[in-house]
């Protein structure tokens, strides 16, 4: 179950913004050089911290 804390959600937005920025930035999927480097390192920080928060927050709350 994914936690609804105001902390847990604090986490979300943060890494749906991470992703959306490497999603969203001029040229980034489809093309290569810097730009698609950049996208792909804010799109994984975005899953790797959506992942660190559920984990997170999962443990915090079985205890």
């Amino acid at each position: 179950m994914i936690p609804r804390t105001k902390e847990a959600i604090k986490d979300y937005i943060y890494a749906g913004a991470f992703v959306a920025a490497g999603v969203l930035m001029p040229n980034s999927v489809v093309d290569t050089g810097f730009e698609a480097h950049i996208s792909g390192l804010a799109i994984g920080a975005g899953i790797g911290w959506l992942i660190k928060s559920v984990i997170a927050h999962a443990k915090k709350g079985k205890d």
